[in-house]
């Protein structure tokens, strides 16, 4: 038995929320486009709604950090100019400076990008829920958004706030790293260790979340349950989840390109938000689809057909909702989009002048004996 056996084995086997589809479907890039395409007014106003969420994440890191260094390096009066010449180097006001300024950043990651993220987490629950039922086929209207918020906040709080915490961590190490180096010219061991252990946690950490995020507004189980699913997803599909993430982190490099840079922030406020989240949860669709939902529907092939009871796996609750999530009258039902088509009404035969009779229709012909 492989090794992927063995982790798919461990798998707690559920049906998602959605309606009856081919989980093998291909081209789940040109998906994304297409739903793109075809929800663009929607799209806009899902990404506008969740930038109010994020506000403060971008107002504190790229507006007020850069004016509060410029003020106190103003007020300080520090002097970097003089005392410069061969064999001088750093003057102590240089120093001071570079300390002060990479003291500022360190306590705006410690004490705002924590709370910045918990509240962008609220955005992105609705977000999901609305990007969730689009890739679904099913429609979507702008209550669906509070909706999203109402049954998913707390899981997305729990994950934005881990992320939080080992995003401060790393951020905070590696500051301090830079500083470091930047005054004294080298920096010890343990700072060494502990920035680049921070880094890798964050890493795996941020690749976790892209595959659970998804997952958990696609899935209704248990919170423990939807933990070890997504993690031994990951695992399954280590090397998928890392190229799709590469792909999505490759825009922001751009960052660091003075003129791009406002592209890239023109783009987020839009669509790019919006885009972003749709390629995740496709992404997460796909493991889904490839996973658990292929294996349930395994399994309830195996049922029907089996005439000897063995032992079975351990299944969750498949869901079956209508095609309009606002069908469902209870609170466990929002969560579900379905999977039934609506049965169409009978068209009733159509009854005219034509020939062979006074209400249209040819007479039947009997054969005769």
């Amino acid at each position: 038995m492989s090794k992927i056996t063995q982790l798919a084995s461990k798998l707690t086997v559920v049906k998602d929320l959605g309606p009856e589809r081919d989980y093998t479907e291909r081209g789940r890039f040109r998906k994304v486009i297409s739903t793109m395409s075809e929800h663009k007014l929607g799209m806009l106003a899902v990404n506008l709604v969740t930038a109010l969420f994020a506000a403060p994440l971008v107002v504190m890191f790229i507006v007020l950090m850069g004016m509060y260094e410029t003020s106190q390096i103003a007020e300080a009066g520090f002097n970097f100019s003089g005392f410069i010449g061969i064999g001088y180097g750093l003057t102590d006001d240089t120093v001071a400076g570079i300390n002060m300024i990479y003291g500022i950043r360190q306590d705006f990651f410690l004490y705002f990008f924590t709370p910045c993220m918990m509240i962008l987490s609220i955005g992105c629950a609705g977000a999901y829920h609305c990007i969730r039922n689009w890739m679904w086929g099913v429609e979507v209207k702008p209550k669906h958004y509070f909706r999203g918020i109402k049954l998913h906040w707390w899981k997305f709080l729990t994950a934005f706030t881990f992320m939080g915490l080992v995003g401060t961590n790393a951020a905070w190490s590696t500051i301090e790293l830079i500083r470091l180096t930047s005054t004294t010219g080298s920096a010890s061991a343990g700072i060494w260790i502990w920035s680049i252990t921070a880094l890798l946690i964050a890493l795996l950490t941020a690749l976790f979340v892209g595959v659970w995020l998804p997952m958990s507004v696609m899935y209704r189980t248990g919170y423990g349950v939807s933990i070890k699913n997504a993690v031994l997803c990951f695992l399954i599909f280590a090397f998928n989840v890392i190229f799709v993430t590469i792909l999505m982190a490759a825009p922001f490099a751009l960052l660091a390109v003075d003129v791009l840079n406002y592209i890239i922030y023109v783009m987020m406020l839009f669509y790019g938000g919006s885009f972003l989240m749709t390629c995740n949860v496709s992404m997460g669709m796909w493991i889904g689809d490839m996973s658990l939902n292929t294996l349930y529907e395994y399994e309830q092939k195996q049922a029907e057909t089996s005439k000897k009871g063995g032992k079975k796996r351990k299944q969750g609750k498949a869901d079956v909702r209508p095609v309009n999530e606002d069908a469902a009258p209870d609170a466990q039902g929002e969560e579900g989009a379905d999977a039934q088509p609506q049965p169409q009404p009978q068209q009733k035969p159509k009854q005219g002048g034509g020939k062979g009779g006074k209400k249209g229709g040819k007479r039947p012909q009997y054969r005769r004996r």
